[in-house]
Order: C-alpha cells, then sequence, then structure tokens
C-alpha cells in the first residue's frame, strides 16, 4: 500500500489531473483541450479528489508534469502544483511530460513498437522524444530526445522508425506526412512514470523548474521586455 498522490500536466492543451488512492485506483479528471489551464486546475483536481473519496488533506505526494510544452501552461501547473506542496508539506517531484505521454500511449496501444512524442515549438521546430517499449511490455525506453528539430527533419532516424505511434499534447496541431494522435491523460501517464518517493524539502519544491529546452523561454518577462 501507497499514500495518495496526486499527478497534474498543463504541458499542452489539456489540463490533466490523476489521483492515486492507496489501495492503487486511479481516478482522474481533464479539461477539454481549450488550454483554460488557470481557469480549470483547481476544479479538476477537486472533482479528481471527490471521485476518489478523498480530502485534499489526505494526499501525501504530488507529481507534476515540466515538459517541454507551452511556456504559459507549465508555469500554471507548477506555480499550482508547488503552492500546494507547500501548503500541504507533501514532497513535490517533477516528471518529463513526454515520458508521461509515452507511458500512457503505450498503454492504450499495445500494439505500438513505441511513441513519438511530440509537441509544437513554433519557428517551423518541433520538441520531440523517441520511446521504445521495454522488454517487459511497460512504460517506455526512451531512445532520443527531448530535443528540439526542424519539422523538415522529421523523416529522418530515429524519427522515422517504423511501429511507432505518433503523440501529442496538443489538440490543434499537425505534421505532414504523420497522423497525430492525442490523449488528455497525461496525468495517468505521471503515475506510470511515478519516481520513488522523495522527502518534503522546502528547497526542492522552490528549485524544481520545467524543461523549456529553448533557452530563451526560461528567460523573465522582465529579461525579455530589457531584450537580455
Amino acid at each position: 500500500m501507497t499514500g495518495a498522490a496526486l499527478a497534474l500536466d498543463t504541458s499542452g492543451s489539456f489540463c490533466s489531473v490523476a489521483i492515486l488512492r492507496p489501495d492503487g485506483q486511479v481516478f482522474e479528471s481533464s479539461s477539454s483541450g481549450e488550454g483554460d489551464h488557470f481557469e480549470r486546475l483547481p476544479s479538476l483536481v477537486d472533482e479528481a479528489l471527490c471521485a476518489a473519496g478523498l480530502g485534499v488533506s489526505e494526499l501525501e505526494e504530488i507529481l507534476v508534469g515540466v515538459g517541454p510544452g507551452s511556456f504559459t501552461g507549465l508555469r500554471i501547473g507548477l506555480s499550482y502544483a508547488k503552492g500546494l506542496a507547500t501548503e500541504l508539506r507533501v514532497p513535490l517531484q517533477g516528471v518529463s511530460s513526454f515520458d508521461a505521454l509515452a507511458a500512457v500511449g503505450l498503454a492504450q496501444a499495445p500494439e505500438a513498437t513505441g511513441v513519438v512524442a511530440v509537441s509544437d515549438a513554433r519557428r517551423d521546430e518541433v520538441f520531440i522524444a523517441a520511446y521504445e517499449r521495454r522488454a517487459d511490455g511497460t512504460a517506455g525506453r526512451r531512445v532520443a530526445g527531448p530535443e528540439i528539430v526542424s519539422i523538415s527533419a522529421l523523416g529522418e532516424a530515429p524519427w522515422a522508425a517504423q511501429g511507432r505511434v505518433w503523440l501529442s499534447p496538443l489538440v490543434a496541431f499537425a505534421l505532414p506526412g504523420s497522423e497525430l494522435k492525442t490523449t488528455p491523460s497525461l496525468g495517468r501517464g505521471i503515475l506510470l512514470c511515478r519516481p520513488p518517493k522523495a522527502s518534503f524539502s522546502l528547497a526542492d519544491i522552490a528549485a524544481l523548474e520545467p524543461s523549456y529546452l529553448r533557452a530563451v523561454a526560461a528567460k523573465t518577462i522582465a529579461e525579455r521586455l530589457q531584450g537580455a
């Protein structure tokens, strides 16, 4: 038996939440994919907790997707997770949103040999990572990325490998020649990638940052306004 955990991801179109009960059952809630993370996240957490029959004070751990993905979305999710973890005095850990996407994708597509996780990086580029199914058939093993790649280079290895499902956390996103699928269940995917439970640490909570990949995205608003 393990304590109750909250997992959330706001890296893409969906605001995705999942609750792991101590008995191992998972309860999910998610937005419709309109990117309304700021408005929906607290209510979605409440919905998932209610469905699980738990109160917020019963959470013993929080996990949050750290990207790559939307700059604004990642900041919203991380700020909420940090505030709640600090209030409850429970450990907070970051999980790659792409690892979560691959894990839930492989669980949903047992015929797939792997997953290519991809999201819009703008400038005719994408955030991308490739995964192959582990020998035990569970979560994927990352074999490339995450990195920023030009859309024109997506026909090259390892992105061109056969048998991999292409998944994106974005609803309104398309790539030439690729059949992109999407899923709102990144919260469940984060639970599938759940690392060993850490100890509560305010320093660790404060130090947790999103995985932007593009250095300019990590600049503060003030730095960008100053042209730094």
